[in-house]
């Protein structure tokens, strides 16, 4: 008669980066793909930013303050829906190209951006 050695705990646990939930943070310049549908997708940061520049600068009309707005508003909206091990990597990549990722920032571009459409406007009455 043969026996058969069942092991009942199996010599590898699921560790959380195997369940999808890694808690350690990346520090290689990429981030979650947000957009994917693949939970493990990634993409990296300044590329992400440089689609946001380009789409930011799609409707400025050659204004920079325009841009900025459009610029710092969606990557605050993109970085809040970022998992939290990914923010520090994607705050780093703005931090590189000379954009300040901060509520107050962001409430600076929006007033300068008011100033400009009230300008604009003025000039068209």
């Amino acid at each position: 008669m043969h026996t058969h050695n069942i092991n009942v705990k199996t010599a590898t646990r699921k560790t959380p980066e195997r369940c999808g939930q890694t808690t350690s943070l990346r520090m290689d310049g990429f981030i979650t793909d947000i957009s994917s549908s693949h939970p493990f997708d990634v993409i990296r940061a300044d590329v992400v930013l440089s689609r946001l520049e380009d789409q930011a600068n799609a409707g400025c009309g050659m204004h920079y303050e325009i841009y900025e707005s459009r610029l710092i508003s969606s990557a605050l909206d993109h970085l809040c829906r970022l998992p939290m091990k990914d923010r520090p990597v994607f705050i780093g990549a703005a931090d590189r190209k000379g954009i300040t990722l901060t509520w107050a920032q962001e409430e600076r571009s929006q007033a300068a951006y008011r100033e400009v459409m009230a300008e604009i406007a003025a000039e068209q009455e």
